[in-house]
């Protein structure tokens, strides 16, 4: 026991030592002075990035080839993306997660005005094509429309009311004040 205490005693600062030595940027003294702004900033972006939450972004898509768009194999086949996003968070005033009558989770975005009329303009132009609906890295889903969409929600079926939940949790941001409305029962 002596033995352990005292080898945790000598590799407990040695291993902080080596911790330490590892994260040293090599280089001049006045470059790495210099940067000490640049350190106490990175956490408040941080804070900001986590208070606003995950990236949310809908796209135009569809199953049939389009130039310019981006493959995406998905188990049923490939889904066309137009890299460039139709929504974004900017255009949201809101978020809700709920489920229908028959249990499926359902994530409704709520357009603000230019958002209602960015997708009202993009689904009149491109007819029958899909809204695809991207969380950070994921798509978490990609319904087709045969009309216009001219509502001031984006209704979209994502599997689970756990999988709208958590969805609109992280498109809100981590705090539970800023948790999204849940719960609702959509008909």
């Amino acid at each position: 026991m002596k033995t352990i205490r005292t080898l945790g005693r000598i590799l407990a600062p040695a291993s902080l030592i080596l911790l330490v030595a590892c994260q040293a940027v090599p280089g001049n003294k006045t470059a790495s002075q210099e940067p000490a702004a640049v350190i106490t900033a990175k956490p408040e972006t941080t804070l900001e990035a986590q208070r606003q939450g995950a990236p949310v972004a809908v796209f135009l898509a569809d199953i049939t080839l389009q130039s310019g768009w981006t493959p995406v194999n998905l188990q049923t086949g490939t889904l066309y993306v137009n890299p460039q996003p139709v929504i974004t968070r900017a255009d949201l005033s809101g978020i809700q997660a709920g489920a229908n009558k028959q249990g499926e989770g359902l994530l409704a975005l709520e357009l603000n005005e230019a958002g209602k009329k960015k997708v009202a303009d993009i689904t009149t132009r491109n007819p029958n094509k899909r809204l695809a609906l991207v969380v950070g890295r994921t798509m978490m889903a990609a319904p087709g429309y045969t009309a216009p969409v001219t509502t001031g929600h984006l209704v979209f079926a994502v599997g689970t009311e756990e999988n709208a939940t958590a969805a609109a949790r992280a498109i809100a941001g981590a705090s539970d004040a800023a948790a999204p409305a849940s719960g609702a029962t959509a008909q």
